[in-house]
C-alpha cells in the first residue's frame, strides 16, 4: 500500500481544490492524516472510522483528486475491514469501489480485498453447521473471474467443496438423489480443476450414493474408476478402501465370486504393502467384519493388532487412531458382556480424545456417551447418570443438531433402561425438536426417534400413541429403504406389536404376517450366497424375529386361526435352523459336488476346530488364529460359491405347517413346546398341536419357567420324584392330554428346560407310565417328521462298531501303535494345540461286559460287529469311520459337558466358552491329553468333542447309542441343544439314544443289553422305538427308583 500512501501525498500537495462537504478541505486532509497515524499505530477500529468519514466526504467524486481520495480511504477501510476480521463489509465496500472509474493500478488493488474479503465472507456459508450452500457457492463464483494467483487456488476448489458439503447433507438425511446430484457436481469440479486426489474421493460417494439408490452397476462402475485411478496414484490405502466396498457391494447383490477375488486382493495388498496406516485399517476392518459373523475372539484379535500398531505412534493420524482402537475394543468387549474391560478402554478412549480435543470444542465430552452406555449395560445406575453429568458439562458448546440429538438420546436410553419413562421421553422429545429445527422428517435420526418415542409410550401405558409412532416409524423406513428391506421387517413387526396392545388385533396380525412372509423372502434370497460363519452372523440377530409371535397370538387370543399357522410357520423355520442350514450345504456336497468339495468341507470344519483350541490361549497363539481365519473365510467363501452351482441348499426352508400336517398319519400328533421371556413372569412356555384333522395348529399356552423352580426341583432326575411328578404332570401335561387320544402316537420338540425331560418316563398316579399310554417320538426339529416321512434312503446293511471297557490310560508307545493302525488324511486330523492337566476318567468295568454282550446278541443275528475295547478305542479308529459308518455306532464310555463357569475349575476346558467345545466323549488313551500330558508326534488325544463328531461324516448310521454319562445335555437356545445331540444330527446320525443325567455304569449295561435283546427280537424286527421302550420297562422293574432308568431318551 505504499503506492496508496504517494498518491496521497501527491494529492494533497496539489492545488486542485476540493469543494466543502460535511468537512471542510483541511478537515479532509487533517481526518486522512489522523487515520493514517491510526492504522500505523495498529489501531484499526478507529483508523477504520475515519477513513470511512474521509470516504462519506469525498463519495462524490467531483473531481480527479476528489476520486483519488475517496478511491483511497475506501481501499484503506477494505483493508482496517478484513483486520478487524469484519469480512462482509470489506466485500460489499470493496464491491462498492468496483463501481467506480479505477486506475489499473487502483483496480489491482480493489480485486484482490474484494476477492479475498468476499472469500473469506462467502466460504463461511458452505460450512456445513451453517449450511447456506447456494448463497455461499454464489459469492465464490462471483468472485473467481477477479482472483488470480494463489488466491484463485483457494477460491475454485471450495466451489466443488460446497457441492460436496450440500450432498453430504442429503445423504445424512437419507436423500441420495440430491446428494447424488450435488456429488456429481462436485466430482466434474474437481476434474476441471485437475483435482485428482478429491476427484478419486467424490468418485466413492458418487458410488455409495448409487448403491442406495439400488443403481448396483453404476456403483459398481464408479467403484472401479476410483480403483484404476488410485492404482495409477500408487495409493494403497485407497485402493484397500475401495476393494472393501466392492467386496461388501457385490457380495450384497449376490456376485461371490467377484466378492472373493476382490477380498483375496485386500489380503493381498494388507500382506504385501509396509504402509502401516493401511495395516492399521485393514486390521480394524477384519475385526469389525469378524464381530459381525459373531466371531468375538477373533475379531478381538484384530483389534489388538491395530492398537498395536497404533500405540506405536507409527501412523499418519496417531491421536485418532488410538482411540479409534481404544473405541474398538471398548464396544467389542461391552457387546461380549466383559464390562471391566469395555470400561478400561473407554477410559483410554476418553483421555485420548480429549488430549488432542480442545476443550471449548463442542465435543470435547461426547466421549462419556460410550461410557454412559457401558454403565447402563452393567446395570450400574450411579456410575451411569454420573457419566451423563460429564456428558451434559458440554451442552453450553455444542451448535450441531446432529451431537445435540446424540446426547440427548444417549440420556433417554440410560433412562429408558433404569425404568424413568418420563425423562426418557422428555430427551427423547427433546432431540427430536433439535433436529426439527435444520433436517425434515425423513432424516434418519428422526425416523428412529419415532420408535424411541413409541416404545417409551407403551412402557407408560399410552398404547395409541406407541401406535401411531410405530405406524409413522413404519411409513418413514419403507420410504426410507423400501418395502423388501430387513428394516422394513423389523419395523412392521414392532408396529404389529403396537397395534396388538392398542386393541387393533386384526391390523396387528396382518402386519406380522407380512413380516414373517417378507423375512422368509428375504433369507432365502439371501442364505445361498453365504458362507456358514455369515449365515451364524446373519441369523443370530433375526431369529428372535420369530419366536416373538408366539407370545402375540396368545395374548391376541389366536389359538386357532390363520394367523396361527403363520406362527407356527414361523416357529418351524427358527428351529434348529443353523443345524439344518450347514447339513443341507453338507448333503448337496455329498450328493453332487466333488470329492475335492467334500474334502475342503472337511478341511473347513478342522481349521475351525483348531482355531477353538487355540482361542482358550490368544497370546501364544494370536498368529495362527488370525492367519487360519483368513484361510477359513476364504475357503468358506469358495465352496459357499461352488455349492450354489449344484444347489441354492434352501429346500429346508420349506418346511412349515403345510408339510408337518401332511407327514403326519391319522391318530399321529405333533407337540412342538415354544419358549418366550415376558417382563413380569420370567421365561413362559407353550405348546402348538398339529395333526391331521384340523385346519390350523391349535396354540396352547402352559407354565412359567418360575412354577417349575417353585416346587425345589434341582436335579433332572426330581421331575420323576413321586413328591413332585403329579405337579410336573399338571403344568405339562394336563392342559395337552384332552387333544390327543388313548394310543395316539405322539412327536414331540423340547425347548429350553424341557430338554430335561422325558415325557414317556412320567410316572402317573395308577403307576403307569405317561409313555404307556401314547407312542411317543422324540424330535430335534419338526424338519425331522419331514424328513422321516420323505423315506429317505435308510443303511439297511446289519453292520455295528462297539466302543467299550476302554482303557483311558495308555503308555506312550502304546498310543503310538495304535495310531499307526490308521492313515488318517491330515484335513481329518486337525487340532487345537491343547495341554492342560486335571484328574484322570477311570475305565468303567461294566462296559466292558456290556459290550461283549452286545457283540454276543448282534452276531447271533448274523450282525458283521466290530468291537474297540481296551487300547484299541482310539481317537484314531472314530475319526477313520468318516463316509463309512455303520447302520449302528455304540459308544460306552466316558461323556461330559460342562458350563462356561464349572469348566473353569477343569483345566482342559478352561477358557472354552462354547458349548460344542465343553461336550464330548473320551476314548482310549485320553487321560493324557485330559492331564496335559505331551502325546507323541502323530498321535490324536482320545477325547473327542462335539465339534470333532460334528465335521464327521456319519450319515450312514442309523443309530447311535451313547451309554455314556451326560450325553443328552448340553447349552439350551431357541437354535436347539448345543452338545453331543446337536453333534451326531450335524454328522447325519439319524437316531440318538442317550441319557439325561449320570447312571450307575451296571444299570447302564443292563439297560443296554437289554435294549439290544429286544431290538434284535423277531417280534420287533428292529424297531428301535419300541425296543427301547420294552427295555425301559425292563430296568424299571428291576429298579423302581426312576433315577435309573428315566435318564434315558431317545431322539429322531
Amino acid at each position: 500500500m505504499k503506492k496508496i500512501i504517494i498518491i496521497l501525498l501527491v494529492i494533497f500537495g496539489c492545488t486542485t481544490r476540493i469543494d466543502a462537504q460535511t468537512l471542510s478541505e483541511a478537515e479532509v486532509v487533517a481526518k486522512m492524516n489522523e487515520a493514517f497515524e491510526l492504522d500505523k499505530a495498529k489501531k484499526k477500529a478507529e483508523a477504520l472510522d475515519a477513513f470511512l468519514i474521509v470516504g462519506k466526504n469525498t463519495e462524490l467524486q467531483r473531481t480527479e483528486a476528489e476520486r483519488q481520495t475517496y478511491v483511497c480511504s475506501q481501499t484503506m477501510a477494505c483493508m482496517c475491514y478484513e483486520s478487524l476480521k469484519r469480512y462482509e463489509e470489506a466485500y460489499l465496500l470493496a464491491k462498492k469501489l468496483m463501481s467506480v472509474r479505477l486506475s489499473d493500478t487502483e483496480k489491482k488493488d480493489v480485486y484482490y480485498l474484494y476477492a479475498m474479503n468476499g472469500y473469506m465472507y462467502g466460504v463461511k456459508f458452505i460450512h456445513r453447521d451453517v449450511g447456506q450452500f447456494a448463497k455461499g457457492r454464489a459469492i465464490l463464483e462471483e468472485l473467481a473471474p477477479y482472483a488470480d494467483g494463489k488466491l484463485k487456488d483457494y477460491i475454485l476448489p471450495k466451489i466443488p467443496l460446497s457441492w460436496f458439503f450440500e450432498g453430504a447433507e442429503y445423504e445424512l438425511s437419507q436423500n441420495f438423489s440430491d446428494a447424488l446430484r450435488c456429488y456429481e457436481l462436485a466430482l466434474k469440479g474437481y476434474q476441471e480443476l485437475g483435482k485428482t486426489k478429491d476427484e478419486l474421493s467424490m468418485l466413492q460417494h458418487v458410488a455409495y450414493a448409487k448403491k442406495n439408490l439400488y443403481d448396483f452397476d453404476g456403483s459398481v462402475s464408479a467403484y472401479k474408476q476410483a480403483l484404476s485411478m488410485a492404482k495409477t496414484r500408487g495409493d494403497v490405502g485407497v485402493q484397500k478402501k475401495v476393494l472393501w466396498k466392492l467386496r461388501e457391494l457385490e457380495n450384497s447383490i449376490g456376485n461371490v465370486k467377484q466378492a472373493q477375488a476382490y477380498a483375496a486382493s485386500i489380503d493381498s495388498l494388507s500382506e504385501v504393502t509396509s504402509d502401516l496406516q493401511v495395516k492399521y485399517e485393514y486390521y480394524n476392518q477384519k475385526g469389525s467384519e469378524a464381530r459381525q459373523n459373531g466371531q468375538y475372539g477373533i475379531a478381538e484379535q484384530w483389534y489388538l493388532r491395530g492398537k498395536e500398531i497404533a500405540e506405536k505412534g507409527v501412523t499418519k493420524t496417531v491421536s485418532a487412531d488410538k482411540h479409534q482402537s481404544y473405541v474398538n475394543l471398548q464396544n467389542l468387549y461391552a457387546a461380549t458382556g466383559r464390562y471391566d474391560e469395555a470400561l478400561l478402554y473407554a477410559r483410554k478412549a476418553i483421555n485420548m480424545y480429549q488430549a488432542y480435543t480442545p476443550k471449548n470444542d463442542a465435543t470435547y465430552n461426547m466421549p462419556y456417551m460410550a461410557l454412559a452406555d457401558i454403565y447402563r449395560l452393567k446395570g450400574d445406575k450411579e456410575n451411569c447418570y454420573s457419566s451423563l453429568v460429564m456428558l451434559f458439562n458440554g451442552l453450553a458448546n455444542i451448535k450441531n443438531p446432529k451431537d445435540l440429538y446424540a446426547l440427548y438420546t444417549t440420556r433417554g436410553r440410560c433412562r429408558f433402561a433404569f425404568e424413568d419413562y418420563q425423562a426418557a421421553l422428555t430427551d427423547y422429545k427433546k432431540a427430536d425438536e433439535l433436529l426439527a429445527v435444520k433436517y425434515p422428517q425423513t432424516d434418519a435420526d428422526r425416523i428412529s426417534l419415532l420408535a424411541l418415542i413409541g416404545g417409551v409410550e407403551h412402557q407408560l401405558g399410552n398404547y395409541a400413541e406407541s401406535e401411531r409412532c410405530y405406524r409413522d416409524y413404519a411409513e418413514y423406513v419403507k420410504g426410507l429403504y423400501g418395502e423388501n428391506d430387513m428394516n422394513y421387517v423389523k419395523a412392521q413387526i414392532y408396529l404389529a406389536n403396537a397395534e396388538g396392545f392398542a386393541g387393533h388385533i386384526d391390523n396387528g396380525c396382518k402386519n406380522y404376517v407380512l413380516a414373517e412372509q417378507r423375512l422368509k423372502a428375504l433369507m432365502k434370497k439371501r442364505i445361498p450366497y453365504m458362507s456358514i460363519t455369515e449365515r451364524e452372523g446373519f441369523w443370530d440377530p433375526l431369529s428372535s424375529l420369530f419366536t416373538m409371535m408366539a407370545p402375540y397370538a396368545l395374548e391376541a387370543k389366536q389359538y386357532q386361526t390363520a394367523f396361527t399357522k403363520v406362527c407356527y410357520d414361523a416357529l418351524v423355520m427358527s428351529k434348529a435352523f443353523l443345524l439344518d442350514s450347514e447339513r443341507s450345504m453338507f448333503d448337496v456336497i455329498k450328493r453332487t459336488g466333488t470329492p475335492k468339495d467334500m474334502q475342503d468341507y472337511t478341511v473347513l470344519s478342522g481349521m475351525k476346530n483348531r482355531i477353538k483350541g487355540w482361542e482358550n490361549d490368544y497370546k501364544t497363539y494370536a498368529d495362527s488364529i488370525l492367519r487360519v481365519s483368513k484361510q477359513v473365510s476364504r475357503l468358506e467363501n469358495q465352496l459357499a460359491s461352488r455349492c450354489l452351482g449344484y444347489s441354492d441348499g434352501t429346500d429346508f426352508m420349506d418346511a412349515d405347517y403345510a408339510s408337518v400336517k401332511q407327514a403326519l398319519k391319522q391318530n399321529e400328533v405333533l407337540i412342538d413346546f415354544t419358549d418366550f421371556v415376558s417382563k413380569s413372569q420370567g421365561r413362559k412356555y407353550a405348546a402348538y398341536i398339529i395333526n391331521k384333522e384340523q385346519d390350523y395348529p391349535l396354540l396352547k399356552p402352559l407354565f412359567a419357567e418360575k412354577q417349575i423352580e417353585s416346587l425345589g426341583i434341582i436335579r433332572p432326575d426330581m421331575y420323576y420324584n413321586e413328591d413332585y411328578v403329579q405337579d410336573v404332570l399338571s403344568l405339562l401335561w394336563e392342559p395337552l392330554k384332552g387333544n390327543v387320544s388313548e394310543g395316539a402316537t405322539i412327536y414331540y420338540v423340547p425347548s429350553q428346560l424341557l430338554f430335561q425331560v422325558s415325557l414317556e418316563s412320567l410316572p402317573l398316579a395308577d403307576g403307569s407310565l405317561l409313555g404307556s399310554h401314547y407312542n411317543f417320538i422324540r424330535l430335534s426339529s419338526a424338519r425331522e417328521l419331514v424328513k422321516m416321512k420323505a423315506k429317505q434312503k435308510v443303511n439297511t446293511a446289519h453292520t455295528a462298531v462297539l466302543y467299550g471297557g476302554l482303557q483311558y490310560e495308555l503308555e506312550a508307545s502304546a498310543m503310538a501303535a495304535e495310531a499307526k493302525k490308521y492313515e488318517l488324511p491330515d484335513w481329518l486330523v486337525l487340532r487345537g494345540d491343547m495341554a492342560r492337566g486335571d484328574s484322570v476318567f477311570r475305565d468303567l468295568q461294566g462296559s466292558r461286559d456290556e459290550i461283549a454282550k452286545i457283540e454276543s446278541i448282534l452276531k447271533r443275528c448274523k450282525w458283521q460287529v466290530t468291537p474297540y475295547t481296551g487300547k484299541n478305542g482310539t481317537e484314531e479308529s472314530f475319526l477313520a469311520m468318516y463316509g463309512k459308518s455303520p447302520r449302528v455306532l455304540h459308544l460306552a464310555t466316558h461323556g461330559f459337558y460342562y458350563t462356561p463357569g464349572k469348566a473353569e475349575r477343569v483345566n482342559y476346558l478352561k477358557g472354552y466358552t462354547d458349548a460344542m467345545s465343553l461336550s464330548g466323549l473320551v476314548l482310549s488313551g485320553g487321560n493324557a491329553a485330559w492331564q496335559g500330558k505331551e502325546l507323541p508326534e502323530g498321535v490324536l488325544g482320545g477325547i473327542i468333542t462335539a465339534n470333532d463328531i460334528a465335521r464327521m461324516d456319519l450319515s450312514d448310521t442309523d443309530m447311535v447309542v451313547l451309554s455314556a454319562c451326560k450325553s443328552g445335555q448340553g447349552k439350551a437356545t431357541s437354535e436347539g441343544l448345543y452338545g453331543l445331540q446337536r453333534a451326531f444330527k450335524k454328522a447325519g446320525v439319524g437316531t440318538i439314544v442317550m441319557s439325561l443325567w449320570n447312571v450307575n455304569d451296571k444299570v447302564t449295561s443292563e439297560f443296554m443289553v437289554a435294549f439290544y435283546e429286544r431290538l434284535t427280537d423277531k417280534a420287533n424286527a428292529l424297531n428301535k422305538r419300541k425296543a427301547f421302550e420294552e427295555a425301559k420297562e425292563i430296568i424299571r422293574k428291576k429298579h423302581s427308583d426312576p433315577y435309573y432308568w428315566a435318564a434315558f431318551v431317545m431322539l429322531d
